[in-house]
């Protein structure tokens, strides 16, 4: 999920970094660049963790497989891309607040516009063609994939694939803008603050951010047709906007109340008791399904256990991360072409090692050692040093000095 700045870039990242606030008399956030670098690197070990996985259906799917693989793809997926959201809301408003609106809308649409519309017509194109031409048996030129095959999977869709998350930070982007802009008009609400001084302490507001997941599954019960899938081509995913906005805005927020700061940099008592509680409760009713309250209470435990997760992974990073790192502010900076680029090479080298007969963890450890091996190449030897690379996948003009 994923990354853009905070992420710079990606799947990571919110391509609105900590390392751009470096450059100037803003603090650099040291705990938010190893959040970046594990987080990301967690991508590839979930995406490599789909192929063994004994409950999903992925791309490339081993016939060997365990249910712990399945385990440690839930476990990273409850809260990645939560955690990336916040620090993208919240690097999102300091830009906003220090540069204004003209240039964070410059620098913004620059950093991840580029970089998406180059790894969807280079990087995405070829693992469409290898998908089709190799995973689904269906031998053809290169020619006639492109003239013939390839407008058909984009009109679905299909071209979007792990830049969903840059899609829709793009969207957020615009939501944060307008917020930014309408702000200064607001009147100051001074009955409004008991309520906000109420889910602030000790962050009960996470309660509300499940929310969300309610109403968008409520909705796409009620009306399937419009509230199902990609919009658009692939442009808008209307699931994925909802359930991730809450964890934006609070990122919006974050930046902006001091006092939420201080809160949020500690885990509350209520939530160690919480979690294991929601997780029960989803363990429960994890066969719920249709319109009915088992149901509902499934889905709003699921959205309580992100929440928590997302806190709790922030919480520890800023506790045990808040250090200057050579390697983790590299990782950093690689990170964006890590999100580009990871998602082709753990499909190629799955794809691979399916017919092996080694046990499915050497697979996997082999999975990621390679993906790594490729992606931090490409970012070292290449994206680093051919300025026009490093525009088309990183979205900078001019090398980092």
């Amino acid at each position: 999920m994923n990354s853009p700045s905070v992420l710079s870039a990606v799947e990571p990242v919110e391509v609105c970094t900590a390392s751009d606030s470096s450059r100037s008399s803003t603090p650099r956030f040291y705990y938010m660049d190893s959040m970046r670098s594990i987080l990301m690197m967690l991508g590839v070990v979930l995406h490599g963790a789909l192929i063994y996985s004994a409950t999903d259906h992925w791309i490339v799917s081993d016939s060997h497989n365990s249910i712990f693989f399945s385990l440690l793809d839930s476990v990273i997926h409850v809260f990645r891309m939560p955690t990336f959201f916040i620090i993208a809301g919240f690097f999102s408003m300091m830009s906003l607040q220090k540069y204004g609106i003209k240039v964070f809308t410059q620098v913004r649409l620059v950093r991840i516009v580029v970089p998406l519309l180059s790894t969807a017509l280079f990087v995405n194109t070829l693992e469409l063609y290898f998908r089709t031409t190799v995973l689904h048996h269906e031998p053809m030129s290169l020619g006639h994939f492109l003239t013939r095959v390839l407008p058909q999977l984009w009109l679905s869709g299909q071209w979007v694939s792990h830049l969903w998350f840059l899609l829709t930070l793009l969207q957020f982007f615009a939501v944060g803008i307008s917020l930014f802009l309408i702000g200064g008009y607001l009147p100051k609400l001074s009955q409004m603050r008991p309520l906000v001084a109420g889910i602030r302490k000790n962050c009960y507001f996470l309660l509300l951010i499940p929310c969300a997941d309610l109403l968008w599954n409520v909705a796409a019960k009620i009306a399937p047709n419009i509230f199902h899938g990609s919009l658009c081509c692939g442009l808008l995913n209307l699931e994925d906007f909802i359930t991730f906005l809450p964890y934006f805005l609070l990122g919006l927020w974050l930046f902006k109340d001091k006092t939420l700061q201080d809160e949020f940099h500690r885990i509350a008592r209520w939530e160690w008791g919480m979690l294991p509680l929601a997780v029960l409760v989803h363990y429960l009713e994890e066969n719920a399904h249709g319109f009915n309250t088992e149901s509902l209470l499934r889905i709003y435990s699921f959205g309580v256990i992100c929440a928590l997760a997302s806190h709790i992974c922030y919480v520890l990073f800023y506790r045990f991360m808040n250090r200057d790192s050579r390697v983790f502010r590299y990782l950093s900076d690689a990170s964006y072409s890590i999100y580009l680029f990871h998602h082709i090479c753990v499909v190629i080298f799955g794809y691979l090692l399916l017919s092996s007969t080694i046990a499915i963890g050497y697979k996997f450890l082999a999975v990621e050692i390679a993906t790594f091996a490729v992606t931090l190449s490409l970012h070292h030897f290449l994206i680093l040093r051919i300025p026009v690379l490093r525009f088309l996948f990183n979205g900078k003009r001019t090398a980092r000095s």
